[in-house]
């Protein structure tokens, strides 16, 4: 054996090897989050990691008949560094054999009921048909589809795929099998809707994606002032079909749902819905007229006041010069949650508005109000992971970001999310799969981009990192350009550069729009500390909720974190605040476990 162990050696076989298992590792876990974003069958994964592991012992066959045979002045014994190599290489193989054995495991096999990663019955609302020949009423299909997700959503027995997802099937002749398997669902809901004038018919069939057959199927025929009862009838009924038992009685109207509503205003409603959607300044603006009009119209509908919370948030981070628009947006919350202390959307833009103000209690209070309603709709999870990131809970955080992109697993906002979550953490393995799984849905996305420059430049890809910079740069996309720019001079240690591209983005922050928080942090990045401490106390005077993230950014040197003016800074009534509020938090997630 060890005369074994010294040609392997010889060879450079232990070296060979231990990059080999070490890569193939990487790419396996690369390739467990990017393969199944595209909904390919679980054996495309199997496969590759069936080709990983076979191809190891190849590898180390090639490598000792045709690699030249090296002498080693230690080649007459086994040094610890060998030893420790060795063991790496072991444990490596091992991990990668159990992952293959895990996938094999949970995949589903032919001629077996499509498997779903949630343990309870889950569901995806395909958009309804318009029937009604006219195609300006297609937002009316549209959104009467997005309600009854938004019903099904806050049910808890369900997981509901969330619309961005399952919208994507619009128009698509697919088989329903394939669609479940791309949305990990066990159950798919398609119909259609014919409106003429008043009167409304909704067809509606769930389907067991499993064998193409139905499960439950109905056609109502009502007035449009009762849409929202039979939304809420509809649901209820799909339930019952799922869970085997009935969530009280099929045409009781939730909370905060009036038994009837102006058509005009519902109509509204959903066009409002739809222009605000995309977050374009030009749609939040119309949303923001659409859904005034829509709470003057029916002023006991909390949806509608939800909605127009939302719009006025975003309006107000568009135009920060009209001080009204906030407190507007306050206002509308405070109305529909009035109306419906358990609505999930007002609940949610309710936490957004109180993180913005730091007003960490009614955040907490209400962040755990949802928890408690709807803990695995992609609403609340996509809002805990801005919860949780700035409470200073970073692993919490990606963790939630990771759980509403597999709700929504075609969205490229959720797996943006992750990425920015990982890099938070310094996983920037994880970081680089999630960018690159949202830029197969949105080439050329600026953002997730620039993520995927840090994540290179922070894992030694620097030849691909510094081409990201040139595309931004040809692109003419300057900010863009300056932070890969950053990203990569941090990579390779050139601190002064770094430093030097900081000064710049300070120097324009006034026009840039770039947080102060920001700005500290790449300081702190570049070493800059007093820099770093300045911008601080500027993100700190303008009450910058960013600026409590920036003590778990684990890409920062500890050493900073013991710089006095650090210490000073946390012991400040904003900081002690916040601890307070994360201490809260700290006990509430122990208690859970």
């Amino acid at each position: 054996m060890q005369r074994l162990l010294r040609e392997a050696q010889a060879r450079n076989l232990d070296r060979i090897a231990t990059a080999y298992a070490v890569a193939g590792w990487l790419l396996v876990q690369g390739a467990s989050i990017v393969i199944p974003a595209f909904g390919a069958p679980a054996w495309i994964l199997k496969a590759f990691i069936i080709a990983i592991v076979a191809g190891f012992p190849v590898v180390l066959a090639f490598a000792w008949f045709a690699a030249p045979r090296v002498q080693r002045d230690d080649a007459g014994t086994v040094s610890n560094r060998e030893v420790v190599l060795l063991a790496l290489l072991g444990a490596v193989i091992l991990l990668s054999i159990g992952e293959f054995l895990y996938v094999v495991g949970r995949a589903p096999q032919s001629g077996k009921p499509v498997a779903s990663a949630f343990a309870h019955a889950s569901i995806a609302v395909l958009p309804f048909v318009n029937m009604s020949g006219d195609p300006g009423r297609e937002v009316f299909s549209d959104g009467i589809s997005e309600e009854l997700l938004n019903e099904l959503s806050n049910i808890a027995a369900l997981r509901v795929a969330a619309r961005t997802s399952s919208f994507a099937f619009k128009g698509r002749n697919i088989d329903i099998k394939q669609i479940a398997g791309v949305l990990n669902v066990r159950t798919v809901l398609e119909g259609s809707i014919r409106e003429d004038g008043q009167h409304i018919r909704i067809s509606a069939q769930l389907i067991n994606a499993s064998d193409g057959f139905q499960l439950w199927s109905a056609t109502y025929d009502r007035q449009m002032t009762g849409i929202l009862t039979l939304e809420d009838e509809i649901a209820r009924a799909i339930t019952a079909a799922l869970t085997n038992k009935l969530l009280g009685t099929p045409t009781a109207s939730l909370p905060g749902k009036p038994a009837s509503i102006d058509p005009q205003a519902y109509r509204e409603y959903l066009q409002g819905q739809h222009e605000l959607a995309p977050r374009t300044p030009e749609g939040i603006a119309k949303a923001v007229q659409l859904l005034k009009q829509v709470t003057a119209l029916a002023p006991d509908f909390a949806d509608g006041f939800a909605a127009l919370g939302r719009a006025l948030l975003n309006h107000a981070d568009n135009h920060p010069e009209q001080k009204g628009l906030k407190p507007a947006a306050e206002a509308a919350l405070a109305r529909a949650l009035a109306l419906d202390p358990d609505n999930i959307n007002a609940l949610a833009v309710h936490v957004d508005l109180a993180l913005h103000k730091l007003d960490w209690q009614t955040a907490g209070t209400d962040a755990a109000r949802m928890r408690t309603i709807s803990p695995n709709s992609n609403t609340v999870l996509h809002e805990m992971f801005r919860y949780y990131q700035i409470l200073g809970f970073p692993d919490r955080a990606l963790e939630a970001a990771r759980g509403a992109a597999a709700l929504d697993p075609l969205s490229v906002v959720d797996r943006l999310n992750v990425a920015a979550a990982a890099t938070h953490i310094a996983r920037y393995g994880e970081a680089a799969a999630a960018a690159q799984a949202a830029l197969a849905l949105h080439a050329h996305h600026s953002y997730v981009e620039a993520l995927l420059c840090t994540a290179y430049a922070h894992t030694g890809r620097l030849a691909e990192a510094k081409a990201i910079e040139a595309d931004f740069v040809k692109a003419k996309d300057a900010d863009d350009a300056e932070g890969c720019a950053f990203d990569i001079a941090i990579g390779e240690m050139r601190l002064d550069d770094a430093r030097r591209i900081v000064d710049g983005m300070a120097a324009k922050i006034a026009t840039s729009g770039m947080p102060a928080a920001d700005i500290a942090d790449n300081y702190a990045l570049a070493g800059a500390y007093p820099n770093a401490l300045l911008w601080l106390g500027r993100a700190y005077d303008a009450r910058e909720y960013q600026l409590f993230t920036i003590g778990f950014d684990r890409a920062i040197s500890p050493k900073f974190f013991t710089e006095p003016g650090w210490k000073a800074l946390i012991q400040r009534p904003l900081f002690m605040d916040w601890q307070a509020a994360h201490n809260r938090l700290a006990r509430e997630l122990m208690v859970e476990g």
